[in-house]
């Protein structure tokens, strides 16, 4: 009884020193240059869910996070050219209608294109610090935390409303 009790005690508090390293880590991290408050509470949550959800050590937590923070920071700029771009179209087809769909739906395949040629780039990067099982994992843990955010978020604005 009193070696599991020890045993428990050890995971607990390994768990609390990563919680804590995390947290320092993150809000050191670079990619938080958002002014909103709440985008950083939401990075900082996901960084968490995913280092937890993959079971990393604290030094493949740190590796990881600023391999996931360039990533991110990468993927940001192909969205945003992505979405410049069918913003100016979609003001371009209120005035004209005569934009193609089919051309629509190649400029959505180049986007997709490209993600999945950055993901692929940044295979090798995170297979250096976790196994493939866990990096497949990551991206279903994204997902994961995408759909809990959603929920949350919608939650939040019916308790908006209702109020």
């Amino acid at each position: 009884m009193g070696i599991r009790r020890a045993l428990k005690m050890m995971k607990m508090m390994k768990w609390l020193i990563a919680c804590i390293t995390l947290l320092l880590l993150v809000l050191q991290t670079p990619v938080v240059h958002a002014q909103d408050k709440g985008l950083q509470r939401i990075h900082a949550a996901k960084m968490s869910y995913l280092v937890d959800r993959l079971k990393l050590d604290d030094r493949q937590a740190s590796r990881f996070m600023a391999i996931y923070n360039e990533y991110e920071r990468d993927l940001r700029v192909i969205r945003r050219s992505f979405y410049k771009k069918h913003h100016v179209r979609l003001l371009e087809i209120d005035r004209a209608e005569n934009m193609a769909a089919r051309q629509r739906v190649e400029e959505d395949l180049d986007y997709q294109q490209k993600v999945i040629e950055l993901k692929r780039s940044y295979n090798d990067r995170y297979l250096a610090i976790m196994s493939a099982d866990q990096l497949a994992d990551m991206y279903v843990a994204e997902k994961e935390f995408r759909q809990l955010l959603m929920k949350r978020l919608s939650v939040k604005k019916l308790r908006l409303r209702a109020k």
